[in-house]
């Protein structure tokens, strides 16, 4: 058992939430972009070709061409693409876009996006599941008002390595829009740039929101939503990329086991298009929660191993999230604590592949608040993607 390390875990967590406003608020922040630069791999460039579409009477409909000699009828397709992002709930894994732009898609549509190690993937949107079985007309799970769909790939266990989700914890849960001095990020592949033969950057822009919660017809279905409105306009390809409000870590920010505390980062939103006068229209993260909450998830018995194929930790999910924890063991086969998490109530503590403490979950009502702090781990996500033998 790991008492002592408990101890000094806490008393880790109490020293940086008393000194976590002081040091935010006298600090000079570092200027390099880290903290950007580790979502890249959450992005993806989408690419189909989409048949011409019209507004009729509010409704919009695909254009067909008929031959009047012929009677022959065809579609003319044209190059079409957008933006969107991997987000992981739990143990499941989604693709996260516009719904505009899940309608152009099936599953050989391209999807490209830059791995774990910088270098460009390449895949159809089938081959993001090891077993390949999505089918043709892909399952996107929509919302019923926003220009929000979501496709399920499966547990982390059932996706390809290289997929780099964002924390579903990171979304912003309420319906209300960000601070209007608050510098926005958004990410994505407008006009196909970011993209070269070889390499994939996803291109960003900086921007503030311009707004409060405000209600107006969609662009592509006049479907009356909420929005947030930014002061800069969108670009074709930015659609369904995310709105982040990245944070920043102050160079004087405590320290646990040499690495820097970082903070955790926010998802606004995704990108909708742009409005007359030159505003890009957001669609907030609560209603990317309200899908995912829509769309399908693990229920059952979920296993962690280490990569010496000793058992890390066994937890029972419901929905898609930790309901109850049943054992916690480090790399040596000790029991480490493992919280008080039962029937969607408690605490849950994550340990990384080391036997340190990374984040504790704090539960109730089966949902959750995210770690009182982490670390950048990449090896973790890693060893547990090629270790789990569930």
């Amino acid at each position: 058992m790991i008492l002592k390390n408990n101890s000094q875990s806490f008393k880790k967590l109490i020293l940086f939430s008393l000194i976590f406003f002081n040091s935010i608020c006298y600090s000079q922040y570092r200027v390099n972009d880290d903290e950007l630069r580790d979502y890249f791999s959450s992005i993806v460039y989408l690419s189909e070709k989409s048949s011409k579409t019209e507004k009729i009477n509010g409704k919009l409909y695909e254009v067909v061409y008929r031959d009047p000699w012929t009677g022959e009828i065809f579609e003319n397709k044209k190059p079409a693409n957008g933006s969107g992002f991997f987000i992981m709930r739990g143990i499941d894994v989604y693709l996260v876009t516009a719904e505009h732009v899940a309608r152009i898609l099936n599953s050989s549509s391209s999807i490209k996006f830059q791995g774990l190690d910088g270098q460009k993937k390449e895949f159809i949107i089938s081959d993001l599941r090891k077993d390949k079985t999505l089918p043709k007309q892909l399952n996107w799970t929509r919302h019923k008002t926003a220009d929000i769909a979501v496709l399920h790939l499966g547990t982390f266990k059932e996706v390809i390595e290289d997929v780099n989700p964002i924390d579903y914890d990171f979304l912003e849960r309420k319906l209300i829009a960000p601070n209007r001095f608050n510098e926005l990020t958004i990410l994505g592949f407008p006009l196909g740039l970011g993209l070269t033969p070889s390499s994939i950057s996803p291109i960003t822009i900086n921007t503030h929101s311009a707004s409060d919660i405000v209600y107006f017809p969609r662009f592509d279905n006049s479907v009356v939503n909420p929005f947030i409105i930014m002061d800069d306009p969108s670009i074709g390809g930015f659609s369904g990329g995310p709105v982040m409000e990245i944070m920043k870590t102050p160079d004087n920010m405590p320290k646990i086991d040499d690495k820097p505390v970082r903070l955790q980062s926010k998802v606004i939103g995704l990108v909708h298009g742009t409005l007359g006068g030159g505003f890009a229209a957001i669609v907030p993260s609560s209603q990317i929660i309200e899908t995912l909450e829509l769309a399908p998830k693990f229920n059952g018995e979920f296993i962690f191993y280490y990569e010496n194929g000793k058992e890390w930790s066994k937890r029972i999910y419901k929905d898609g999230l930790p309901w109850t924890v049943i054992s916690n063991y480090d790399p040596d086969g000790n029991s480490q604590e493992k919280g008080t998490l039962k029937n969607g109530e408690g605490t849950l503590y994550v340990w990384n592949h080391e036997g340190t403490m990374a984040e504790l979950l704090i539960f109730k009502n089966g949902d959750y608040s995210g770690g009182i702090y982490s670390f950048k781990d990449e090896k973790t996500m890693k060893s547990l993607i090629k270790s789990n033998k569930n």
